[in-house]
Parts: C-alpha cells; sequence; structure tokens
C-alpha cells in the first residue's frame, strides 16, 4: 500500500468538508424538484382524471342510447326487415332518421349517428351540424366498408373500435339488433381534443391521445408534433400500475402524466415541459450543479497555496534530507519567510554543516590511519625480509659470487626504496609490477632452481593507480605458504593483471596463481570471510588490510577471491573499479586476456 502523503492528507481534508456539503446541496436542490414534479402532476392528474371522466360519461349514455334504441325502437328493426321500397319501410325509414336527428341535440360528443338496414343496404346518417359535407362522405364511405365487414362475417360489437380515416382516427361503436338492422355512432377524437388546445397553447405542453399499443391518434397544438410518438414509449402498458408521472427527454425535459379511459381502451396524456414546471428552480438547479466546479477551482486555488507555503518546502526538506542520506554533504535548504519553515531550515542547513565538517575530520583520519597502517606493514616487511636478503649475501660473499652480489645489491636498492615512499598515496600497476620483480628476483637468488616467475600486464593498464603494497602482499604470501619443490618441478608464480566487466561495470583484475601447496577444504570461503570482516582477525591482517586500504582509496567496495588452481595451487583475484584517470585506453576484448 502506498505510504500517504501530507498533500493528500490536506486533499482529504478539504474534500470531507466540502463534498459532504455539496452532496447536500445538490440532494436539497433535487428533493425540491421532485416535490414540485409531484405537486404538478397531481394538479394535472386531476384535470386529465375530471375530463377523461367526462369523456368516458359521455361515450358510455351514447352506448346507452344505442343499446336502448337497438332493443325498442320497432322502427329500427323495421328497417332490416321490409324491402326496400314498401310503406313499412318508408315509415321506418322516416321514423329512424327523424329519431337519429333528434338525437344528435343531447349526444353531442357524437359527430354522426346512423342507422344500416341490411336487406335494403341503406346506410341512414345524422351528422353533426358541424361536420362538413365532403367529411360526411368519407364517413358514409368508411361506414359502409365496416357494415359490409360486419355483415360477411357478423362480429360481435362488444365495444368501441378506433377506425383511421384520411390520417385521422374515431371512435365507431356499432350495436346489432338482431333483425339485420345496426345502429352506431361515430366520434371524432379531434373534436375531444379541442378542449386542450386553450389549456397547452400558452403553457407550452401538449396534449395526447393514443390507444392501448402506444399508437397517436390525435394531440392538441404545440411544439412536439414529431417527437410525440417516442415520447408515448414511456407510458406503461396495459394491465400495469402508471406512476403518477414520467420524465421524458425530447429536445428538453418533459412532464408525462397519462390518464386511462375505461371504456374505450384510450390514453389520454399531458406533456409539460419542466423548465415551465418549475420555474426558477432550473436556474437554481444550474447553480447547484455550479457550485462542485467552483468547489474545484478553490480546491485548485487551495492546491496551489498548499504547494507554495507548505508542500514546497516539505518536498525540498525532504530533497536535501535524501542528498544527504546519499552522501551529498553540500545540500542546503532555501530560504523561506515563514517563521516555522525559517528555523526548521536554520536547524537543517546547521546539522548539514556540521555532518560535513565531521565527515572531513573522520575522512582525514581514516587518511592518518591508512598512513599509519603501510607504515605499520611496511615496518613488518622490512625486519624479515632484510635478514633474508643480508644472509643471501654473505653465502654469496663466502662463494666470491660478486657479479651476482651485485645484481643482488641493485634489486635490495630499489626494493628497500620502494618500500620506503611512505608520503605517496598511489603508484602504477607498472611501478607495483616493477617491485614485485625486485622481490621474485631476491627469491630467485635464493631458490634459483626452485623458483619461476612471470607477468603478464595488459599495456593499457599500466598507468591505472592503486595504493601501494596493494598486490606485493598476495605475492609474499603466495611466496610462504604455497611454495613447494617436489619431484623436481619448480615452483612457479604468475601475476595476470586485465581488464574485465561484470554486467555494465568495467574493473580491473589483478590475479596471482601458484601451483604448490593449494588450500585447504574450506579455506578459500574462511580467507574470503576474514579480508572482507570489519575488524582483523588474528594472523591475517595482510589480507584484511589490503581489502581496507583499497576500499579507502577508491571509496567503493573490492572484491577480493580465492580459489583452487589446475591442477593444483591456488588463485588470488583482486578485483578493483576503473578509475577516471586510468579509463582511457583501456579496451575491452570480451572477456578474452592477453596471455
Amino acid at each position: 500500500m502506498r505510504p500517504a502523503t501530507l498533500r493528500s492528507r490536506l486533499v482529504l481534508g478539504f474534500a470531507l468538508v466540502t463534498v459532504p456539503l455539496v452532496v447536500l446541496l445538490i440532494w436539497n436542490n433535487l428533493y425540491a424538484t421532485r416535490v414540485v414534479h409531484s405537486q404538478v402532476a397531481q394538479s394535472n392528474e386531476s384535470l386529465l382524471t375530471m375530463y377523461v371522466n367526462d369523456m368516458d360519461k359521455a361515450l358510455e349514455e351514447i352506448e346507452n342510447y344505442l343499446y336502448k334504441t337497438a332493443e325498442q325502437d320497432d322502427s329500427l328493426i323495421a328497417l332490416g326487415q321490409n324491402a326496400k321500397g314498401s310503406w313499412a319501410y318508408y315509415l321506418a325509414q322516416t321514423h329512424t332518421v327523424n329519431d337519429l336527428f333528434f338525437n344528435t341535440n343531447y349526444y353531442e360528443a357524437a359527430d354522426v349517428l346512423f342507422a344500416y338496414g341490411a336487406a335494403s343496404d341503406n346506410l341512414l346518417l345524422a351528422p353533426q351540424t358541424s361536420v362538413p359535407y365532403a367529411r360526411k362522405l368519407l364517413v358514409q364511405e368508411a361506414l359502409r366498408r365496416l357494415l359490409a365487414q360486419a355483415e360477411g362475417s357478423r362480429p360481435s360489437y362488444s365495444g368501441w373500435n378506433v377506425v383511421e380515416l384520411e390520417g385521422s382516427y374515431a371512435l365507431v361503436r356499432i350495436v346489432d339488433t338482431g333483425y339485420r338492422s345496426y345502429i352506431g355512432a361515430w366520434v371524432d377524437l379531434n373534436r375531444l381534443m379541442e378542449p386542450f388546445h386553450s389549456l397547452t397553447r400558452d403553457g407550452g405542453g401538449q396534449a395526447v391521445l393514443s390507444d392501448d399499443s402506444g399508437r397517436l391518434l390525435s394531440q392538441s397544438d404545440g411544439p412536439l408534433s414529431g417527437e410525440t410518438p417516442r415520447a408515448l414509449q414511456a407510458l406503461p402498458a396495459s394491465g400495469q400500475n402508471p406512476a403518477v408521472y414520467n420524465i421524458v427527454k425530447l429536445d428538453q425535459r418533459y412532464l408525462l402524466i397519462g390518464k386511462a379511459s375505461r371504456n374505450a381502451g384510450l390514453h389520454l396524456s399531458l406533456l409539460l415541459p419542466e423548465r415551465r414546471v418549475l420555474e426558477g428552480l432550473p436556474y437554481f438547479r444550474v447553480l447547484t450543479y455550479l457550485v462542485p466546479v467552483v468547489a474545484a477551482g478553490l480546491l485548485a486555488v487551495y492546491l496551489i497555496f498548499l504547494q507554495r507555503a507548505i508542500v514546497k518546502p516539505i518536498v525540498g526538506l525532504i530533497r536535501g534530507m535524501r542528498r544527504i542520506r546519499s552522501g551529498d554533504l553540500t545540500a542546503r535548504l532555501e530560504d523561506n519567510r515563514l517563521v516555522e519553515f525559517v528555523a526548521i531550515n536554520e536547524t537543517f542547513n546547521g546539522m548539514a554543516t556540521q555532518i560535513e565538517h565531521l565527515k572531513i575530520d573522520i575522512y582525514e583520519e581514516q587518511i592518518r590511519t591508512q598512513k599509519a597502517e603501510l607504515s605499520a606493514l611496511q615496518a613488518q616487511i622490512h625486519p624479515h625480509f632484510f635478514m633474508n636478503s643480508l644472509n643471501i649475501v654473505y653465502h654469496l660473499a663466502q662463494t666470491r659470487s660478486y657479479d651476482i652480489i651485485q645484481r643482488m645489491a641493485l634489486h635490495l636498492v630499489r626494493y628497500f626504496r620502494y618500500a620506503t615512499r611512505t608520503q605517496t598515496p598511489s603508484i602504477t600497476i607498472g611501478d607495483e609490477m616493477a617491485h614485485i620483480n625486485d622481490y621474485l628476483s631476491i627469491q630467485k637468488f635464493r631458490f634459483p632452481e626452485a623458483l619461476i616467475f612471470d607477468f603478464d600486464v595488459d599495456p593499457a593498464l599500466a598507468d591505472f593507480q592503486l595504493p601501494p603494497l596493494t598486490v606485493q602482499p598476495l605475492v609474499e604470501n603466495a611466496m610462504v605458504h604455497g611454495f613447494s619443490f617436489k619431484g623436481g618441478e619448480a615452483y612457479r608464480i604468475a601475476v595476470r593483471v586485465y581488464a574485465t566487466r561484470e554486467g555494465t561495470e568495467e574493473s580491473v583484475c589483478i590475479e596471482v596463481a601458484d601451483n604448490g601447496k593449494g588450500l585447504a577444504a574450506g579455506q578459500a570461503a574462511a580467507l574470503e570471510e576474514m579480508a572482507a570482516a570489519a575488524s582483523p582477525k588474528d594472523g591475517h591482517v595482510g589480507l584484511w588490510n589490503i581489502v581496507r586500504r583499497c576500499r579507502l582509496f577508491y571509496k567503493t567496495n573490492v572484491k577480493l577471491r580465492f580459489a583452487d588452481g589446475e591442477p593444483r595451487g591456488a588463485v588470488v583475484r583482486l578485483t578493483l573499479p576503473f578509475q577516471s584517470t586510468a579509463k582511457e585506453g583501456i579496451a575491452l576484448d570480451s572477456g578474452t586476456h592477453r596471455r
């Protein structure tokens, strides 16, 4: 889990305060909107209920009239029994027409009352005075088609049916007398919607009449003529419990309020623009929605202020501490105008200065310690080797081998001159190899037939810098602990210096190999552990001293490894990092080194 930061905590605190307030404000606005929706919907639902009830009552009265006439009017029954042209037929026709016209005054909802005698195929119409003659002819033709179907299949007319005529719709109710005569009513749905024209014109809404399948039958004048069918999809299906209102999104949001007719299978719906319903609330809602944007802007300003006043100084403090931890003691914090950060910066800068001075003192002490250790090592070497060398000179003088004594003296002079250079912090690989050559040449005088040595140094590494007496102790250990002269085979020491690469790191490898006694089981690991220890172990100060002085010199880790030689003997490898002054001109040959 990612650790928390100061910035995240400050943002979280700001969010914990502002988010609940914004949510409460939005919830309050939504609640007020729902209340207004509900109140307006209930008010308009009452209006729709009243109108639908009036419409159902009018249809029910027409239907009662039709049933009553079909059962009790002898003239209507005679219309289907008597032949056309007879006196009885003429009387029945006259009485039926008069009765139809008379009842149009009582049933104004019906545009046309009609009667039909199947025997004479005579259709009698009694239209309202408001029905144009052309419309009457169209209605007459449509009724003849319907009655022809009724006479052919004799369907059971159990309710009002929707009929389409020239792009408009009407309700038709036909009642069969049982004597091949029919009586019915034609109700134009557009005329039923006339009261809503004035009602919706001022309010910007629209009244819609549809059937149970959602088909648009009629609508009042309004701006949604083309969008109305899509709005009707939100109406509940037949048999479902309808909601008080629905929200429909067309060109804008509308309240859809509907009421179903119980007699004719019709739905009367009212579409009201939400913007007009809510009056000033939409502007308040927009303002409410702007609050999160304003809060986000305030948060941005707040974050910028925190970034400059608090976060930036703290980030600078953290960077300074990281630089100090990585070894850059020159890190200092910039001035700040806040009193608290002024105290922090002064304390940090003072501590960094003290640590820098302390580290310099420690480094100087390490240098002094290194020089003291080098002097102690040289003092350790001088008496031991000096007495052995004098013993060799003594025996050579007895044999009067003056030429050999001269060469011996020259090697001794160069050897002790090099060993007493205590003020030199570093020397080159070439100088170190020359010193080892003097040392082994002196040993050669002691064991002329039993000692062989050779050097293989990459010429590009001749100027590589390293601490004095770094390789010589390894060669001396090989002479002291590995010398062997068995079976007439000479003891051989080989010193190799070559460049190598481990991953992306370039290094210099110094290898000292012999064919002597070799290492006991587990001795290699023990020697490596002793050389890398924090403090020297008894009897192995020389190896520990090499590693310690190289670490101080290169300021990084070095590797000293021990291994068995082939077919016998031991191999010691000292791996040192490249110095910038020694890298130029050094080529790596993919791990292949000159022999």
